[in-house]
């Protein structure tokens, strides 16, 4: 039987053996998390590689990666040089970044795949939404937002605030007025795995895995069946470079299938090994304590009717045309390993010890 691994990248192969040959490609912000996945995937299938990065992020490259240094925001004339076949796009946060970027390599590129979000949706009051669901535009405030941010701001995601959602559909529409159906973009949901720097599946990796003594008992957030949906980076990447070998073209949700809450705790503590006693909280007790849903309890959607059906989006499109997303224990492993060399680190996500006691309280 094969394992995950080897049916991913049968998909793959079996996608080039089909006429794809090596690719000139572009990976703009491939030092990032999710582009430097895609780096890692389209080097290991063997294509050329180009990175565009503001060289803020210290990454290792595979051997044979080119780094182009520019800021896609100042003088992009390095781009004119190679006619990139595939360019992926994992960090445009306004139409204008797309608009500018497509008008140096948008005439000789045959795929553009931009990564979007699914907080295009805005409000999440109904199951299941699909890629045929309407989305709020971006109104002029939004791009007053963008207009308003300073160079040093432009290039992170949480620097757009609220309208982030309406921004990223605003991306998505200048994409395909620019190029047409050479055009992806790709929704993409919670991103896990090693190397996150969002750490909402990390704080629990961390915390489970280092609930040891007097600090057993962890409170999380009821109901025990309340649903979770997140998917490994490195599937998102996968998926991507489908896209792109098959030319899909348009709109697609890329995230793993909905998981309830007390699976995933369970999960993390088979794989880390660890003694961890879950007290489950209300909703009610946590807001009344004052601890934010999403930020201080990650994984936890917030409790109002727009976030509803937040991490239950509908993924059928893409699964129908190729997208895997590996078990929760493959990611989690990695995720560990990582993580248990990291320790360092202080999470920018999570409950501190007084939030904890309050609750447990």
């Amino acid at each position: 039987m094969l394992t995950y691994s080897q049916r991913a990248r049968s998909l793959i192969t079996s996608a080039v053996s089909l006429g794809t040959h090596e690719m000139k490609c572009l990976v703009v912000g491939g030092t990032g998390f999710l582009g430097g996945a895609i780096v890692d995937a389209l080097a290991e299938d063997g294509h050329e590689v180009s990175i565009l990065t503001r060289g803020k992020t210290n990454r290792s490259l595979p051997l044979g990666v080119k780094a182009i240094h520019a800021d896609r925001f100042g003088d992009l004339s390095a781009l004119q040089n190679t006619p990139f076949e595939w360019v992926f796009d994992t960090c445009a946060f306004e139409p204008d970044a797309v608009r500018r970027l497509l008008a140096v390599v948008g005439e000789r590129c045959q795929r553009y795949v931009l990564i979007s979000s699914i907080s295009v949706y805005g409000r999440f009051t109904q199951k299941g939404l699909s890629e045929t669901n309407a989305v709020p535009g971006a109104t002029d405030n939004d791009l007053a937002v963008a207009a308003g941010l300073s160079e040093g701001q432009r290039g992170s995601a949480s620097a757009y605030g609220a309208s982030y959602g309406p921004l990223k559909r605003a991306c998505e529409i200048a994409a395909q007025d620019c190029i047409g159906d050479r055009a992806t973009s790709l929704r993409v949901g919670l991103l896990i795995g090693a190397g996150d720097y969002m750490d909402r599946l990390t704080w629990w990796v961390r915390r489970i895995d280092q609930a040891t003594n007097d600090r057993k008992r962890i409170p999380a957030p009821a109901p025990k069946d309340r649903l979770v949906q997140m998917i490994d980076v490195a599937d998102v990447a996968d998926f991507a470079l489908r896209c792109a070998e098959n030319e899909l073209s348009g709109l697609w949700n890329v995230t793993g299938a909905p998981e309830p809450f007390e699976g995933v705790m369970k999960t993390i503590i088979d794989e880390t090994g660890s003694d961890a006693d879950l007290v489950w909280i209300s909703e009610q007790s946590i807001l009344k304590a004052g601890i934010s849903p999403w930020t201080d309890i990650p994984l936890m959607a917030p409790p109002v009717p727009e976030f509803r059906y937040f991490l239950e989006v509908s993924t059928q499109k893409a699964v129908d045309h190729g997208l895997i997303c590996r078990p929760l224990s493959n990611t989690l492993r990695s995720l560990i390993t990582w993580d248990r060399t990291q320790r360092d680190r202080t999470l920018i996500a999570g409950m501190s010890e007084e939030q904890e006691a309050a609750l447990l309280s």
